[in-house]
């Protein structure tokens, strides 16, 4: 894509190069040479796919994305603080952002589909200047045109105290019925944990991230419930092609982002600090992480702890400890892999918790030091929202989790133990065979067990020195008298510092 001139002046030229732009730490991403003209025969539509992200200082700044017909070029965005139940925009905040032509061909109509495709804009735009820990109204279109998405709400980040979020990967649906299960694990989600701040995903939120529709289904049957919260994303390996992240999603990618790939980013939020990777910006030398996101990962923990963050969290699609297909893949196992040479420095960093994707099952390491060995667990049992939980205690090391999948493909437990480092298994305090696996194998694949069967999400609270961990899954097959799949709790578990030991190493 490149972005309307009209709207946001000569600064085009700066930054197209070669076709293919690195993120400057401004959120200002482009990929083809296109550029954005308005087109008055085409009809109005609607505004779709509107994502709310983290973008700059979250405690007074908000990122936004939408999509438009080729009719409306203008980028504009008003807040207003919410001090009502209804929205009044007349007095509001309002911010001009900028359009561009997509990367993905929008005009392709998706199959078994009534929808008929038309050739879309993409807009990004940004709230500055807000009050900390405050709830606005926002609308986004295109006001020359009368052009306006539905009311939205967001809340700007507290500068401390407790909060909840979401975490969740793997939405990746191959068709519509799929996106709606998909959708249906969000909108579960926001309802099970209605006090959750933000969603993070852990990468693969589509199926293809090159085709346009598989965008439209998740987004437009997630519907208003994506237009009240944010959004912290990672690319997945579905979404390495053709700037189709960074065309959804507007984030502050770190200096020296391939963008094409994906990006890698990290925002702060009260005491704890994320690190957002892109396992799609490779290196020969160490797979998945390219040297100059490697430096740029070090340099930004080092910045956060000297900030003041108490807790430093991880989120990568493709994670160093899982427990199926994947945890034998090359980039992962083998000698240049991630679990050795990306794992050992999470250790090394003090990396608190690495929420991973990829791999479509449920599983949770012990803490992992930076030999790669599961260092001892002093373990206490408290009470958090009625349940028991075991909390680590000042773990000396970093812990996986991969959260299953909030859409239909699972995999089994990986069995090629022989392939596998000597006790991997015993790494981790949970292990399972994927949940669906009782249901049979899929008769398309039968590697895999059934699609659509299982879902799960996570509940994080950070409050103070400590963190807990709440992790549900929906069965399909388990339903309530209304016919509604609920979720259930599967594991528990936390982490508490008594003390904050501060492990990054400089020489590492």
């Amino acid at each position: 894509m490149r972005f309307s001139k009209k709207s946001f002046g000569i600064i085009i030229s700066t930054i197209l190069i070669s076709c293919q732009i690195i993120g400057s730490g401004a959120g200002v991403l482009a990929a083809s040479t296109a550029i954005p003209v308005a087109d008055s025969a085409a009809a109005l539509g609607t505004v779709t796919k509107v994502m709310v992200t983290f973008n700059d200082d979250t405690t007074t700044a908000k990122g936004f994305n939408w999509y438009t017909s080729t009719a409306s070029i203008n980028s504009d965005l008003q807040v207003v603080e919410k001090k009502s139940h209804s929205a009044d925009f007349t007095n509001a905040k309002s911010f001009t952002g900028i359009s561009a032509v997509p990367s993905n061909d929008t005009a392709v109509a998706p199959p078994s589909d009534t929808t008929t495709a038309k050739a879309e804009f993409l807009h990004k735009a940004e709230a500055t200047g807000l009050k900390p820990n405050t709830t606005y109204y926002y609308r986004v279109g295109d006001a020359s045109l009368g052009l306006w998405s539905d009311t939205g709400t967001f809340q700007t980040a507290p500068k401390k105290g407790g909060f909840t979020f979401i975490d969740l990967t793997d939405p990746q649906a191959k068709s519509l019925e799929e996106a709606q299960l998909a959708a249906s694990t969000f909108k579960t989600a926001l309802a099970t944990v209605p006090n959750s701040k933000f969603i993070s995903v852990n990468g693969d939120l589509v199926d293809d991230g090159t085709v346009e529709y598989e965008w439209d289904w998740l987004f437009n049957n997630i519907g208003q419930s994506f237009l009240n919260t944010t959004i912290a994303p990672v690319a997945g390996n579905h979404e390495e092609e053709n700037s189709s992240f960074v065309d959804h999603l507007n984030i502050d990618a770190g200096p020296g982002s391939d963008t094409t790939t994906g990006a890698y980013y990290s925002y702060d939020y009260s005491n704890a600090h994320f690190v957002m990777l892109n396992n799609n910006d490779t290196a020969d030398s160490v797979n998945d992480l390219s040297p100059a996101q490697i430096d740029w990962m070090k340099d930004d923990i080092e910045k956060a702890r000297a900030n003041g963050s108490k807790w430093i969290i991880v989120n990568m699609h493709k994670g160093p400890y899982t427990t199926s297909n994947h945890a034998t893949d090359e980039d992962i196992n083998g000698l240049n892999g991630s679990r050795n040479t990306i794992a050992p420095m999470m250790a090394e960093l003090g990396i608190d918790l690495v929420l991973q994707g990829h791999d479509h099952i449920y599983a949770r390491s012990m803490p992992i030091s930076a030999d790669n060995t599961a260092a001892p667990e002093n373990l206490i049992t408290e009470k958090f929202k009625g349940q028991n939980i075991k909390y680590q205690v000042n773990p000396n090391g970093s812990i996986y989790l991969i959260p299953g999948t909030a859409g239909p493909k699972v995999y089994y437990k990986n069995a090629k133990t022989s392939l596998l480092p000597s006790n991997y298994y015993g790494l981790f305090d949970v292990a399972d065979e994927n949940h669906a696996a009782v249901y049979g194998p899929d008769p398309t694949d039968p590697t895999r067990p059934v699609r659509s069967q299982i879902q799960n999400f996570e509940s994080v609270t950070i409050d103070g020195d400590k963190l807990s961990v709440i992790s549900y899954e929906i069965d399909q097959n388990i339903k309530d008298e209304k016919g509604v799949a609920q979720p259930c709790i599967i594991d528990t578990f936390g982490i508490l510092k008594t003390e904050d030991k501060v492990k990054y190493n400089d020489n590492f």
